[in-house]
């Protein structure tokens, strides 16, 4: 069990990845073969790609493989690496890859036999992640993305070595070991297995057209009306809230929208209400950004 035998299962022959170092060297196109067999990065494409990593030009080259990963648990509580391989099989999951970050999580790859439509790929990976759960498996869902990367197998990672005040003071090389490698999995599979758990993939339902509601309240009433659908959702908004005033606005600015309210008249007043600022992670901001941001949600959506 090698490299090889690891790429071999994840893509074709003619396929271009990409491997770097970091995220961003990660993003450059290489022929998986020869090229990635003995390229030394660390993290590479689970899926080909054309000229560059992104999702546009994955789903060009084809989408095929996703990607699970844990290292704790909800709690945040540490799950040490033997455990994580055992929860994995003995969830029955129909694995590709199996392979080990060289700090602290294992990578599982499902490497379907033909290509995933984009509609089916996020409903898909949610659905084994339900099952995955069930088993114990605490996904990251960070790694539910369509220009996934993962750890390139048998490269050797740098990790920081830190003194009792937390500064680092040295390196250690770790490597990324491979630990199993199997075959490339069917939908058919997926969906026995799926089943067996008494899961299903659940398919978004269409987006239906915005159609505004129509109204012969005043831009008060419908000022009035927006806040209290929001408040009902999200609770009361504060202006000396420090966290979350940016999301409350947004709501509010798409239920002023859906009730064909005054854009600036909507403003006006909330600026009236709370004042022109709205605290963020970035510091404050002028509180017309996320009203107008939600106000035309709903027209960039369709």
């Amino acid at each position: 069990m090698n490299r090889k035998q690891f790429l071999e299962v994840l893509f074709d022959a003619d396929h271009v990845s990409t491997c770097g170092y970091d995220d961003k060297g990660a993003t450059y196109p290489k022929p998986v073969f020869p090229d990635l067999i003995p390229d030394r990065g660390t993290k590479f494409s689970i899926n080909p790609i054309i000229d560059w990593r992104n999702e546009e030009n994955v789903l060009k080259a084809g989408l095929f493989s996703m990607l699970f990963e844990m290292d704790k648990t909800p709690e945040g509580k540490r799950i040490p690496r033997e455990e994580q391989i055992r929860l994995f099989k003995s969830s029955g999951l129909p694995l590709s890859t199996m392979m080990w970050s060289g700090s602290k999580s294992v990578h599982v790859i499902v490497r379907l036999d033909r290509q995933i439509p984009k509609d089916l790929f996020k409903p898909l990976w949610e659905a084994i992640e339900r099952v995955l759960t069930k088993h114990g498996c605490f996904i990251d869902p960070a790694t539910k993305k369509i220009p996934q990367i993962s750890r390139m197998p048998e490269s050797i990672r740098k990790l920081p070595i830190y003194d009792d005040d937390g500064t680092i003071i040295d390196y250690e090389d770790s490597k990324q070991d491979l630990i199993e490698v199997r075959t490339r999995i069917s939908l058919k599979q997926i969906a026995s297995w799926l089943k067996e758990n008494g899961e299903k993939v659940i398919k978004p339902k269409p987006i239906k057209p915005f159609v505004p509601i129509k109204s012969d309240k005043s831009n008060l009433d419908k000022w009035r009306i927006a806040r209290k659908w929001t408040e009902n959702k999200h609770g009361s908004y504060s202006s000396t809230w420090t966290t979350g005033g940016w999301v409350w606005l947004v709501n509010f600015g798409i239920n002023l929208r859906k009730l064909e309210c005054s854009l600036d008249q909507g403003v006006n007043m909330s600026r009236i209400e709370w004042g022109q600022w709205v605290e963020t992670n970035l510091g404050k901001r002028d509180i017309i950004e996320p009203i107008t941001k939600g106000w035309s949600w709903l027209d960039n959506k369709n």
